[in-house]
């Protein structure tokens, strides 16, 4: 039978003292005990570890030989648990987060200082794909936790809202004739338009709708980008369909109006996902409730 983690700390401590009184005062245990404890490795292993003198003990080859490996595997396991209990005190340790560019940009960012400058020693990590892919990246371990455009459908998520967002069409003064008044989704369809790329959560969202109503949307220019749509549409390109919230400054300057449909796009949500039953990191877990705090307020 295999001996326990208990006997081969206790070898060792009476190995490097060289004494069992002298381990006994050391583990705060009786000498009888020690004694006891290493008589019962012996015999599991089915071998004498030790040779006891008046002058206390020695190792015998056999000794030796598990010692050199004892010591190294306890020490080993002595790091992990310190490297354990510094990450679960946010001391050390890395997160992994997934979340498109515009999500970092417009969303993402004050989480990440804040959490920065409360544990510094945690390494941060962030990599930038599409809600498709990052939902892939977090079901392969590529990320710890990930922040992605809203509906996902899928049992294998844990899916927590944390901002409602509003999707409108803007455009430039070029296209003032739509300017003013309600616009329908088949006048817009009938202008050149600049979306996002079909592979985005955000474009699907959109497709969704522009089919509910009848209508199937063919862009002239399609980007990877949020801010890229908001630029092209600011210098007449076409009428952008873009996040309400995160085309705010646009908006307001005056560089672009908001085109009023007639029947509203629905609202949907900024969702932060992780793994539904996989425990979570003390990293994440406190990252999200950074997030989930502040939602509050």
């Amino acid at each position: 039978m295999p001996a326990d983690l208990d006997l081969y700390s206790i070898f060792c401590t009476v190995a490097r003292c060289g004494s069992l009184s002298h381990a006994a005062r050391e583990l705060y245990v009786s000498q009888p005990a020690i004694s006891q404890s290493m008589h019962r490795l012996e015999y599991m292993l089915g071998c004498t570890l030790f040779t006891r003198t008046s002058r206390g003990i020695t190792l015998t080859s056999e000794g030796r030989m598990l010692y050199s490996y004892a010591d190294k595997a306890i020490s080993l396991i002595t790091a992990a648990e310190d490297k354990l209990n510094r990450m679960r005190t946010l001391q050390s340790g890395g997160l992994m987060i997934g979340a498109s560019d515009t999500l970092c940009q417009f969303f993402l960012l004050p989480y990440l200082e804040k959490f920065h400058t409360e544990y510094p020693e945690v390494q941060l990590q962030v990599t930038n794909r599409t809600t498709p892919d990052t939902i892939e990246l977090l079901k392969v371990g590529k990320v710890d936790i990930a922040l992605v455009n809203l509906p996902v459908s899928d049992s294998a998520l844990c899916v927590r809202d944390v901002l409602k967002v509003h999707d409108v069409f803007v455009a430039s003064e070029r296209f003032a004739h739509l300017k003013g008044r309600p616009v329908t989704m088949a006048e817009i369809a009938r202008e050149p338009l600049v979306l996002l790329e079909q592979a985005s959560n955000s474009r699907k969202y959109l497709d969704d709708f522009a089919a509910m109503c009848g209508i199937t949307l063919h862009p002239e220019i399609e980007l990877g980008a949020h801010n890229l749509l908001v630029e092209f549409a600011k210098i007449g390109l076409g009428i952008a369909c873009v996040t309400s919230e995160f085309a705010a400054k646009a908006i307001n300057s005056g560089e672009l109006f908001e085109i009023d449909l007639c029947d509203p796009m629905p609202s949907r949500a900024i969702g932060l996902i992780s793994l539904e039953g996989v425990p979570l990191s003390a990293a994440a877990e406190r990252f999200i409730s950074i997030v989930l705090e502040n939602q509050d307020q």
